[in-house]
């Protein structure tokens, strides 16, 4: 592997998952309104809210961290290794993220039912998505200071 293919790997792994958190938070909404009985006007304020939200996260906070991932890539030596995609480290905050996904679902009626679940998917799936678009520029990408 090259650089050009690490970088975009990261966005393409970091793309699809927010496309996939997107997806599965529009489900949710259908679920609140089917299972858990929330008004369409509710589901579209938290839509609303939660994409407004997640493009400003994606782009002032998770640009950030795209950003550094990119610039780690830059200094590896090769031979390059498709697992070098991230450091070691974020992979265990992965592994964190979906069990906290998986709680949020479990115990959604405790957090306010799916639409607030929903809306947590949807923001962070378009701040994924947002701060991807990073890893798509061909020029070096320094951390502004």
């Amino acid at each position: 592997m090259n650089k050009t293919q690490l970088y975009r790997l990261a966005g393409g792994i970091w793309g699809l998952v927010g496309l996939f958190l997107l997806v599965r938070g529009i489900d949710m909404y259908f679920l609140a309104m089917n299972s858990q009985g929330s008004s369409r006007q509710a589901v579209i304020i938290s839509l609303v809210a939660a994409l407004l939200i997640g493009s400003a996260k994606g782009k002032f906070v998770l640009t950030k961290t795209a950003r550094r991932n990119k610039n780690r890539i830059d200094q590896l030596d090769p031979p390059l290794k498709m697992h070098q995609v991230y450091a070691k480290p974020f992979y265990l905050f992965i592994a964190l993220m979906m069990g906290v996904g998986y709680m949020l679902r479990h115990w959604n009626e405790h957090l306010g039912g799916y639409v607030v679940v929903a809306a947590i998917y949807c923001g962070i799936g378009i701040a994924l998505i947002v701060s991807s678009l990073v890893y798509w520029k061909n020029r070096p990408d320094k951390i502004a200071a």
